[in-house]
């Protein structure tokens, strides 16, 4: 497995805390311009989810039996919440704890530092095609880069 220099912790715990910005700035971007273009947001949530649950403890748990939020402001509603869970993780856990889940009939052992980087990437990758759709429809997509976080809010 792969090392990470510097503190895991404090940097588990910041790049949650640019998750939720950025998931926040995307999600009142597509609330105020496009709140039917729903889709990739709630994929973006589902994979929140499905992570939150394995981290605690639930290791069966598959993204396909999650439901989805309906509606941006369904999302607008639950997603808070998720978001104060996986704040909670990167304040209190040990980031180098390993998590054991179970995938496709495949047991995995991760520790938390690698799934948070993983979750926290994947949301930057889905939250790109979510900017794209905005431009493709003649709005302005917000800005959620890692050094637009570094620079304004870190």
């Amino acid at each position: 497995m792969g090392t990470m220099s510097s503190d895991r912790a404090s940097v588990c715990k910041q790049h949650l805390d640019f998750m939720v910005w950025a998931d926040n700035k995307m999600l009142d971007a597509i609330a105020k311009d496009m709140p039917e273009n729903v889709s990739v947001l709630q994929h973006i949530y589902l994979g929140e989810t499905v992570w939150i649950k394995r981290v605690k403890g639930d290791r069966n748990v598959a993204i396909q039996e999650l439901p989805a939020p309906a509606s941006v402001s369904e999302l607008q509603k639950l997603w808070p919440a998720l978001h104060r869970d996986w704040q909670e993780i990167g304040a209190k856990d040990d980031c180098n704890r390993i998590v054991e889940y179970r995938r496709q009939n495949v047991d995995i052992a991760s520790p938390l530092w690698q799934i948070v980087l993983h979750l926290v990437n994947h949301g930057s990758y889905h939250r790109g095609q979510v900017a794209a759709s905005l431009r493709a429809a003649g709005f302005p997509p917000p800005p959620t880069d890692l050094m637009v976080y570094y620079r304004t809010v870190a």
